[in-house]
């Protein structure tokens, strides 16, 4: 079986795990990083027994998620919130606030410098990195700039988005010593010291406030569209009065006297309902509005890199469509979906024109597939593996929200399609092999069995903004009646421990290490998965027209 690179050290040989005491709150021990066992491939086999002695690769890509590239000053931020996280009723309201977002752009940095070592040796190439949402956090124009900087590399990146510059850092909490958010300097002795024994770390603010040149992946990566990239905090509609709140010269810091009973209802209603308390005086700038769908797309096509478009084309910028297939690998189909709902709400689900053209793309990459009455169809196409990737994995297709006014709107696709219908569509087509997501910031694999024999897995990979920090190599290698799909986790080379020196690495090391701390992660406490759930080898049963197809290409036919 073909096997990874050494050029850059992957879980394979070696993992990373909390270690010993650093720190000790009142409520919480604070863990150092420590170096753990490598992991090697689990065989699973819960679609398929067979295990295959010749293989040979179709692809390999790498997966990476929900970065939630944040304006930390941005008046639309609600980071406030995050003192009610023990309340009842406001759990979907957090986490508004990570210790670790100081330093996320640094070990975005790093992952992707992590990846382009590993996807420059020639004898095992990575074809491309595929990103599954929440690219953004508040879907800004400024984010996505500083995210497509990340991604294609060659342009200077500021963590602070102009803010250190301008001399207005207290509007970013951690910069304060508010004794409600980390502040790494000894002088803060905030919640986080106090209750879960978080470290001083003497000249971190400064040193993360610091421009870096972007070296980027350095391959071709896909985009997707998340629920973070087009909604209020990844929650509400936009209104006009939300804008105005984000462009304007008034940085919310503390929620009104009054607080919303329901909040997630009251701010999917009104996003600026917790914008009325107390505030502080900060520069407006226009490019932190937020953005539509046309202006994503268009801003990916006029980005360097490649391919252009990133996924997108002239085509779904004129129809305002972010939903597209990929065709360049032979033998493989990418069918990414948009799995938000412009109504609103975190979770996702897609619509009936979307579902529809769905189903169309999987006809057109089978040569057999059983319609609804579970009649087999023939349609003389070539058979092709199909590799689907959404924001929201199946679990989290529970979205029905509508709007009053949405038949009126532009985005409207009506009526909602949900998870059971999705996953009912996908069993009739047997060359559907993978379904890739994020939004849920865990490691997660999953087998969604067809009634009859075979079905597909459902892989969802950890957010690159939350522990563990990680992406996820996948690796299609096809047999004679079975395919398997390979799942190898890496971490970014960043040490450990953060040194003293403050770079980039040690930054980003900074960035697990917290992360790995954090109380109110969305992953939960077991957001690193099991076993189960990083290397493994996903057996799936394939046809012989399949199988016969993925070998002629190797063979150059």
């Amino acid at each position: 079986m073909s096997e990874l690179t050494d050029a850059v050290v992957t879980t394979l040989h070696a993992t990373i795990a909390p270690g010993e005491a650093l720190g000790r709150g009142s409520e919480r021990v604070y863990r150092r990083l420590a170096p753990a066992p490598g992991e090697p491939h689990l065989v699973r086999e819960e679609l398929s027994v067979r295990r295959p002695q010749e293989l040979s690769s179709v692809l390999r890509f790498v997966h990476v998620t929900d970065y939630q590239l944040a304006d930390l000053a941005s008046p639309g931020r609600i980071d406030f919130v995050q003192r009610y996280a023990d309340r009842a009723g406001w759990a979907g309201m957090v986490p508004a606030y990570r210790p670790q977002e100081i330093v996320s752009t640094h070990a975005f940095e790093a992952m992707a410098r992590t990846v382009a070592k590993l996807a420059s040796d020639p004898g095992a190439p990575v074809r491309f990195v595929l990103t599954t949402g929440d690219n953004t956090d508040n879907a800004q124009l400024n984010e996505l700039r500083g995210f497509l900087a990340l991604m294609h590399g060659g342009d200077t990146v500021d963590p602070t988005f102009g803010v250190a510059g301008s001399g207005e850092t207290a509007a970013i909490p951690s910069y304060t010593v508010s004794g409600d958010y980390y502040n790494p300097e000894p002088e803060s002795q905030d919640r986080y010291k106090r209750e879960y024994g978080f470290p001083d770390r003497p000249g971190l603010l400064a040193a993360a406030a610091g421009p870096f040149r972007a070296q980027g992946f350095g391959v071709d990566w896909l985009a997707c569209f998340g629920n973070h990239d087009c909604l209020a905090q990844g929650r509400a509609p936009v209104a006009p009065e939300f804008q105005d709140l984000l462009t304007g010269g008034r940085r919310p810091v503390a929620a009104p006297a009054e607080l919303p009973p329901a909040p997630s209802d009251a701010y999917l209603a009104d996003p600026t309902v917790l914008a009325g308390g107390p505030a502080r005086g900060i520069e407006p700038r226009a490019d932190r509005r937020l953005i539509g769908k046309a202006e994503y797309i268009r801003a990916h096509l006029d980005s360097p890199g490649t391919p252009r478009g990133h996924g997108f084309s002239e085509a779904d910028l004129a129809e305002g469509r972010t939903h597209y297939c990929y065709d360049e690998i032979p033998g493989v189909r990418v069918i990414v979906l948009d799995s938000t709902n412009p109504a609103g709400h975190v979770t996702g689900s897609i619509g009936r024109r979307q579902r529809d053209w769905l189903e169309r793309s999987l006809i057109e990459v089978h040569s057999a597939y059983r319609d609804a009455a579970g009649v087999e169809v023939r349609t003389g196409h070539r058979d092709r593996v199909v590799v689907l990737a959404s924001h929201h994995g199946l679990d989290r297709f529970d979205n029905a929200v509508q709007r009053p006014d949405e038949a009126a709107h532009p985005d409207s696709d009506l009526p909602r399609v949900l998870g059971e219908e999705v996953e009912a569509l996908l069993h009739r087509f047997g060359n559907v092999v993978l379904w890739l997501a994020g939004h849920q910031h865990l490691n997660s694999v999953t087998p969604r069995g067809r009634s009859g024999g075979g079905g597909f897995w459902h892989v969802i990979t950890s957010g690159l903004c939350e522990w563990p920090s990680q992406a996820r190599v996948l690796e299609l290698l096809v047999g004679t009646d079975t395919l398997v799909i390979r799942s190898t986790m890496i971490d970014h080379a960043a040490p450990l421990e953060p040194g003293a020196d403050l770079g980039l690495w040690d930054l980003a090391a900074a960035h697990r290490e917290l992360s790995a701390n954090e109380p109110t992660r969305v992953g939960g406490p077991e957001s690193a998965g099991t076993v189960r759930d990083r290397n493994v080898d996903l057996l799936v049963p394939i046809g012989p027209a399949l199988s016969a197809a993925l070998r002629a290409r190797d063979d150059g036919r």
